[in-house]
């Protein structure tokens, strides 16, 4: 019996001192567990609807407010932008109904109509805007108009309805992008990290800087190689994604090609440089994969990649949507599925190269050679 319990004492020191099996056992399952639980899954989510206001006066501001809900009970999520816009977001699915606010809206004396543009895929969302929108413009009206409760709002304001079929493609569209950006992740973080990490350890680097080859050439090489695999995986992805699960990927112009190439190099550079500064602070390989998990992990949950963040409580969000993976995965779907140019992906650019900058003057500080 004593040496069974010396063998088992000694069999939990050795599992409680290996890092890598501690964090897939206890840290990673507790990380998705908190993740997917403060997720609102079973919870209301508020359709996504554009406004385009073209009265801008005090009354519309209150209609609109009014639409919103009080702040720990959001009615509709609400957008206000320019017409052109909306109805653009709308077109590709972004919107599950668009609600245009007449100039003469406020104006006692003039007969108003409200005109909502819904998508007629989503007929549940559509009951809801319906719903709350008749019942604000109501309650409003009579508010500020202060007349009695028996006076019919009809008289002075209307509310037309007209349809359209969006070319939103649903989540398969939605997936494949976004697989792709964690895919460039994977390959940029995990690859660099275990090459360089075993690399040092062995001592490849260090021999490697006496030869006339030198570490430098060895490294530019290694680097060259993720950023090929990166272009190429992209692009196995997206094709795949469009031939197995049917989806139209909105690559038919060259440009496009040529947009996703560059938005794969530069994420594949930003997480190359991501690699690099995990693989300089870390001394081998069970130090280094808890910390290159650390980090993958809680983008691939919480940057959009398997699940919209709208479902995520407003306070997450204030700050998910400012992860590298996040930008990354934004514009490769802004690319595919809308069919947008590179030139106007302003945020996700500036996103992704503030990061880019940051992680090389990193990984600069950190690296060495052995």
């Amino acid at each position: 019996m004593r040496i069974y319990f010396a063998l088992t004492a000694a069999s939990l020191k050795m599992y409680f001192r290996n890092r890598a099996a501690l964090f897939w056992a206890l840290f990673f399952p507790l990380l998705v567990m908190i993740i997917f639980g403060i997720m609102n899954f079973d919870g209301y989510n508020s359709p996504d609807v554009g406004v385009y206001d073209a009265a801008e006066n005090e009354a519309s501001r209150s209609l609109i407010t009014a639409l919103r809900g009080p702040a720990d009970e959001v009615l509709l999520n609400l957008s206000v932008d320019t017409r052109n816009n909306v109805q653009k977001e709308l077109k590709y699915g972004n919107y599950t109904a668009v609600i245009e606010i007449p100039a003469n809206y406020g104006n006692r004396d003039e007969y108003a109509e409200i005109k909502v543009t819904y998508d007629e895929r989503f007929q549940q969302e559509r009951a809801v805007v319906n719903t709350v929108l008749g019942q604000v413009v109501d309650a409003v009206f009579k508010e500020s108009a202060e007349v009695p409760d028996i006076y019919r709002v009809e008289n002075s304001i209307g509310i037309s309805e007209s349809f359209v079929t969006g070319q939103g493609q649903g989540f398969k569209a939605w997936l494949i992008p976004g697989i792709a950006a964690m895919a460039i992740m994977q390959t940029g973080l995990f690859t660099v990290v275990f090459s360089l990490v075993r690399f040092k350890s062995q001592g490849v680097l260090r021999r490697m800087k006496a030869t006339p080859i030198g570490a430098s050439h060895f490294l530019a090489g290694q680097l060259t190689t993720k950023a090929i695999v990166v272009v190429l995986q992209t692009y196995v992805l997206v094709i795949a994604g469009a031939l197995v699960l049917g989806v139209t990927v909105r690559t038919v112009r060259l440009g496009a090609w040529v947009d996703l190439t560059i938005l794969a190099l530069l994420g594949g550079a930003l997480f190359i440089a991501i690699g690099l500064a995990v693989s300089g602070w870390a001394k081998n390989e069970e130090t280094a994969a808890p910390i290159a998990n650390v980090i993958s992990l809680p983008m691939m949950f919480l940057s959009g990649i398997f699940f919209p963040q709208s479902i995520m409580p407003d306070w997450m969000t204030q700050w998910t949507q400012y992860l590298p993976l996040a930008f990354l995965a934004d514009g490769m779907r802004a690319i595919t599925v809308e069919g947008a140019s590179i030139t106007t992906l302003g945020s996700e650019l500036l996103g992704l190269g503030l990061w880019t900058l940051t992680s090389f003057a990193i990984a600069t500080k950190m690296f060495r050679w052995e």
